[in-house]
């Protein structure tokens, strides 16, 4: 028997895509397609914005008309945004307004649109430290004219294996926010606090109709950990975290066996045995 699979959710970087290369892997982008034209709905589920997912699927547009972006604060169902969960920006500026007094190079991005800003009083740290969000940035601000901001991250001048202490900090200082790392990479997102993926995801449910049992969820990193914990066919990358491998049901190989194609392939011939033991 076919398994009952209506929606499919997956993370985009180190998931879907290999980090620090564009565009869906030709194997994966054919899958989604198919199984979005077979009647089901795949959404990625990532912390990009709306218009950097879209950029990265490229030709799969469809593959992308339903998904819970800004690590799930952003929801979409075919096309249509049925959910905009935003951060205040003058809790922002404070959080910036530590970073600048209280660190030594680590600054506030602000996402709008396509267009990207640092937040920060001290602008010329920024050349301190390599960073390639940084190094997309339109330029810098020293205020948020805006009351509300889609998506913010900070960009640490630190080894990724010094940015927990950093989050963990900022957990504590700024009590109404949440502050992850997204994988093994100098940075950190901010998130309202209690908002993650497996909230997006219950939006995508109930705005779909569909049931728990009939979600499949695929992840890597630190930020899909509550996304892998709530949804019970939730599957890790070997490549992944060692936090996202046991917060998962299941374990998938690494990103560069296309592990996503593997998964709705296999859902779409009805075999179940390898992913469901």
């Amino acid at each position: 028997m076919a398994w009952d699979v209506c929606l499919a959710v997956s993370d985009i970087d180190d998931t879907l895509i290999p980090r620090g290369t564009h565009g869906l892997p030709r194997r994966t982008a054919v899958a989604i397609e198919r199984f979005v034209a077979s009647g089901r709905h795949f959404a990625p589920i990532t912390g990009r914005s709306r218009d950097d997912a879209l950029k990265m699927f490229g030709d799969c547009a469809a593959g992308c008309a339903t998904g819970a972006f800004v690590n799930g604060q952003v929801v979409y169902v075919d096309g249509r945004l049925v959910r905009s969960e935003l951060l205040p920006s003058a809790r922002l500026q404070e959080v910036a307004d530590y970073l600048d007094r209280c660190t030594p190079a680590a600054n506030i991005l602000l996402y709008r649109g396509a267009s990207i800003h640092a937040l920060t009083k001290k602008p010329w740290r920024l050349n301190d430290y390599p960073s390639q969000e940084n190094g997309r940035r339109d330029g810098c601000i020293q205020a948020i004219e805006e009351p509300w901001v889609e998506k913010a991250n900070i960009q640490c001048a630190c080894d990724p294996q010094e940015v927990p202490a950093l989050a963990a900090r900022l957990s504590r200082q700024f009590e109404d926010l949440d502050f992850v790392q997204p994988g093994d990479v100098s940075e950190i997102d901010v998130a309202p606090k209690g908002w993650s993926k497996a909230r997006g995801v219950q939006v995508l449910a109930q705005a779909l109709g569909v049931e728990l049992a009939q979600i499949v969820a695929v992840g890597d990193s630190d930020n899909d950990v509550a996304l892998l914990e709530y949804v019970p066919n939730s599957y890790a990358l070997a490549s992944g975290t060692a936090t996202a491998r046991r917060a998962a049901a299941h374990q998938l190989p690494p990103v560069d066996q296309e592990p996503v194609a593997q998964v709705l392939e296999a859902i779409l011939a009805g075999e179940t045995q390898p992913f469901c033991s």
